[in-house]
This record gives C-alpha cells, structure tokens and sequence, in this order.
C-alpha cells in the first residue's frame, strides 16, 4: 500500500456526526498509539481475552520489556488458558465487580487495562470505571483487517473508536538499510499462522470445557453468549458438514459469476452474534437486514442484476437465513435473481461486483480496498461520503460508484498502521508476538 500525502487527507470532509470526522485528526504519530501506551505502561491488568493462549503471549511480551503484568479471570476457561501468570480471581455478583475492580487497580498501582470484546457486561463495567480513574484503557478485538491483524485501540473500537478522530499516521519515510540506500517504509503488514482456523477451534473447544467442568466454582458468572461446550460441538459439527455439503456448488457458481460476470450486487451477511448489529444498527438483527435489502433490491434494482449473499462462516452451524431469503424471493417475484453462497472467496466476489451492501461488516475495508461501491447500513469507521454511498439505499442500485482512489488508500494506510498490530491472534503458546519493544 502506497502512502499519499497528508494534505490529502486533510481534504477529505466530515462525514456523519456519529462517526469520526476524517478533517478533525489532532496528533501526528508514526504507529498505533495504544500499542505505543501499552508498550510504555509499567503495571498491566489484563482481563477477559480471546479464546486461547493470546494473553499468555501478550503476558511474555510485556514481561520482556519490563513491566509488571496482572491478570483476572471470571471462570475456569479463563483459568484454563492462563498458565504464565498466578491470576486473580472473581466469583462475586456481576453488580459488585466496579467495586471490586477498583480495589484491585488501587492495590496493584495498575497504569494500564486490557480487555477483549468491550461489549461483555464485565469489560462494559470495566470500561466506565477506568474512565472514571483516568486510566488508559487499551480495547481489543478480531482485527478490522484479516487475517494476520488484531483490532487495538485506547478507550474502545467499532462504532467507539475514536482514534481517527485523536491523531494522524504519519509514517517514518526513509530509514538506512543494511546497505545505505533509503527505503520507503509504507506500514505494517500482516502476521499470520498456519492453520488458523483449526487452532483458534482448538483453543475453543478447550475453553468451553474448562468452564463447563468449573462452573460450580463461579456461580455467579454470566457469559456473554451460550456456555454450553455440547452446544459447540453439535454446532461445529452442522457447519462442517454445511460447509462440505455446499462447497462443490458453491465455487461452481463462483467460476460461473467471474466468468460471465453478470451485473450483480454482493451481501455479505455477519456473524449473528455480532454486538456490531446491536450495538451500532438500526436492525436488531440479521433477517430485519436481508428483509430491508431485498425489498429495496427487487423494488429498484435493474431488471438484470442479481443479489448474492453470502453465509458469515462462523454462521454455517446456525439455522441460517437460506430459507427466509428464498421464501422472501418467491414472494417479491425475484426468485431468479438470488442466490446464497455457504462457501466462496469474499473478497474476490466483493471486487467484481456492481456494489456491495453490508451493516458494518470489516468486508466493506476489503471491498473497499479492491476498489467496489460499497453501501453500509449501520454506524461504521469506514462509512464516509468519500467511501461510500451516501444516498439512500433505494438508489444505490442504479447510482453505485466506486469510492475515490486517493480518499480510499489514505484512510486504509491510515486506519491500518493506528488501529492494528500485526499478530496470529489464535497461535499456539510457544509463538512469540512480533512488535518491536519501545
């Protein structure tokens, strides 16, 4: 990715209100500026994480540059996946957790917290009593850019980031190689491992029984999504067998759309789940979307183009959607214009479409970055009238346009190098993390 010039992205003019407003950057820095503060802290507390060895890695890293490292665990998974660091432990109410993680912060002089998923009630809790403290507070999730990315951010990420509002990327230009001559530095890139998928289910199932055996020693925990490990297994189970059953088909109809390339629109749909939906749309969930965009489809699209979705692959154990789009196809008269793709190559899809539609999924940054229209119903970083569609989705379907070049690569290199850290989220324990120590 190429770097364009700052004067660049300071022409670029507010979008809505809710959002960051590109204009307003205020700090210059040359990286993401809550890895900058989480490598200068002395005294770290770590609470809930990813699924797996992650905090255990980031403990070791953090370790290795001197600081101090604390952890909290809420249930026997947590506990499970911690074996570098003696943790605390809560087993109260969810109501008397502030109370007893401001004790906590005030024993251990902690200078920085650490959470994953800001969305849980605990990490929520957490969130406003660090504000409250004036604490900096470094808030992870699944990177905005995959694989080979973790999404990190002070204060909060998604539709509370603020990073592009509070500073600027501005890159080390030109360093000294090993012979002498100058090298454009043009950001990070990518850090990935082998076999992510099999390791993060791996580290998944492992979680799960850990806190389905220990769940008497924590009875007051809630979750943030279904507990039970038997649930998994049935559900990894049906989407392994979805994703078989469909896979043949559904590349065949993949060769058959980049072959013959009809004008069609793509719509990624995200994981049902997703706090994104709720937290940061005007849908409550998944169907209320798809019933929004195939009424406007087959009310205002052109009689010749196609709708193609495609299932969110931590779906695939679900009950899907498949059924509500067909049955909504038939009834709207657009049957032969729908499809729905269990399996296909995302990105690929997303580049040789006429547009792409989604709530707030991280495919918009890929389509984005591969040069599609793009139209995001719901709050998210991207949506900007330089980037994508402004108008009303009714007309998105015959007034799609690609987003400015020069717009479109600024905000990537600059959303990248300060809300990134290049790392396999899901590696096995033995992997080191690979960011530079201060």
């Amino acid at each position: 990715m190429h770097v364009i010039p700052q004067e660049v992205w300071r022409e670029l003019d507010s979008g809505s209100p809710s959002l960051p407003q590109l204009n307003e950057v205020k700090r210059s820095v040359p990286g993401n500026p809550a890895l900058t503060r989480l490598a200068k802290s002395k005294k770290v507390l770590l609470l809930q994480g990813p699924l797996g060895p992650f905090y255990d890695r980031l403990s070791r890293w953090l370790q290795i540059g001197g600081a101090e490292v604390h952890r909290v665990v809420f249930q026997g998974g947590d506990e499970h996946d911690c074996q570098l660091l003696r943790p605390a432990t809560y087993k109260g109410k969810p109501d008397a957790w502030p109370a007893f993680l401001e004790t906590l912060i005030e024993q251990l002089g902690i200078d920085c917290v650490v959470l994953f998923g800001q969305s849980r009630q605990y990490h929520a809790m957490a969130l406003e009593l660090v504000r409250v403290l004036g604490l900096p507070a470094v808030v992870l999730e699944e990177g905005y850019f995959r694989p080979g990315f973790l999404t990190m951010e002070l204060d909060g990420v998604n539709g509370y980031s603020t990073t592009l509002q509070r500073y600027s990327w501005k890159p080390m230009a030109l360093v000294q190689s090993d012979t002498s001559s100058s090298v454009a530095l043009n950001g990070i890139e990518p850090h990935t491992s082998r076999h992510h998928f099999q390791k993060m289910a791996w580290h998944a199932a492992q979680h799960y029984i850990a806190m389905h055996k220990s769940r008497a020693a924590y009875p007051h925990y809630v979750h943030h999504r279904q507990d039970d490990p038997y649930h998994y297994l049935g559900y990894w189970a049906r989407s392994w067998r979805r994703k078989l059953l469909a896979r043949t088909a559904d590349y065949r109809f993949q060769s058959w759309l980049f072959k013959n390339l009809p004008p069609y629109f793509f719509v990624p749909l995200q994981h049902d789940d997703d706090a994104q939906i709720s937290h940061h749309s005007p849908f409550e969930q998944n169907a209320d979307f798809i019933i929004r965009v195939m009424r406007s489809f087959a009310g205002h699209a052109a009689s010749g183009a196609m709708l193609v979705f495609r299932q969110h692959p931590q779906s695939r154990g679900g009950a899907g959607h498949t059924g509500l789009i067909f049955s909504l196809a038939t009834e709207l008269g657009v049957r032969h214009r729908i499809h729905h793709l269990v399996e296909g190559d995302t990105p690929d899809i997303a580049e040789r479409a006429a547009g792409v539609v989604l709530i707030n999924s991280t495919v918009g940054l890929q389509a984005l970055e591969r040069g599609a229209p793009v139209m995001a119903l719901g709050e998210a970083l991207y949506k900007h009238p330089q980037l994508t569609f402004s108008g009303d989705l009714d007309a998105f379907w015959t007034q799609a346009r690609p987003a400015d070049k020069a717009a479109t690569a600024t905000f990537l290199a600059q959303m990248k190098n300060l809300t990134q850290a290049p790392v396999s989220l899901y590696a096995l324990r033995d992997e080191p993390i690979p960011w530079r120590h201060l």
